[in-house]
Order: structure tokens, then C-alpha cells, then sequence
């Protein structure tokens, strides 16, 4: 029944899955808020909620761009993933902040990984 096997590298993978990973979950805590917002009847707090599933929509696109070999996507996810262990080392005192870390440092090993790369830049 047409079982394809997966011939991506798994580094290459997991940078991908992380991608979406961490933008779903900006997309869901943003979602959620929104709906119990307008449960509770507690309009006057929404722009966070807002902001963050605009969030995850952003980045959404370089995960998806990633996916499809752009070498934009690429560059995009290195960024983010920068930032996230930038942002995470100023505010390390919390544990949620060292678990983005850690989360963050293995994405950008699994993305400057020579399989990911030789796969994403040298197949063309």
C-alpha cells in the first residue's frame, strides 16, 4: 500500500517536528485563552491571547517553508530558535526557561547538524 520509507536524516526531522512543535503550542495557549476569554465573558484581556496565536502563525511559516526545502525556512528556524536561547539564558532563574533551552540548543544542533545540511543545500 505504497509504504514509502522516510530517507530524511533525523536530525533533519527533529529541527522539522520542533518547527512545528513550538509554534502549535503558541497556537493552542493562544487559542484556548481566546475561547475561555469569551466563556468567562472576560473581553478586556484578549489582546495577549491574540498575539500569541498571531505568534504561532508566524511561525508556522518558516516550519512549513523548512519542510519544503526552502532555504528561508532554514534561516528562519536557526533565528527563532536563537532567540529562544537568548530570551531563555536572560530569564534562566525559572525552570520553564531552561526546559525552552535545552529544547532550543538540541533544535539548533539538530539544524547545524552536516546531515541536515548536506541534505537541505546539497540536493538541489
Amino acid at each position: 500500500m505504497g509504504n514509502k520509507k522516510d530517507e530524511r536524516p533525523v536530525t533533519y526531522r527533529l529541527a522539522m517536528w520542533y518547527g512545528f512543535l513550538f509554534a502549535t503550542l503558541f497556537m493552542l495557549y493562544g487559542g484556548v485563552k481566546i475561547i475561555l476569554g469569551f466563556l468567562d465573558r472576560n473581553y478586556a484581556e484578549m489582546a495577549t491571547p491574540v498575539t500569541m496565536l498571531a505568534l504561532g502563525l508566524v511561525l508556522l511559516a518558516p516550519a512549513i517553508a523548512f519542510r519544503e526545502m526552502k532555504t528561508w525556512g532554514y534561516y528562519g528556524l536557526l533565528v527563532i530558535n536563537f532567540m529562544v536561547v537568548i530570551l531563555a539564558a536572560v530569564g534562566y532563574q525559572h525552570y520553564e526557561n531552561l526546559v525552552a533551552l535545552i529544547l532550543s540548543l538540541g533544535a539548533v544542533a539538530a539544524l547545524l547538524a552536516p546531515a541536515t545540511k548536506v541534505y537541505l543545500f546539497e540536493r538541489r
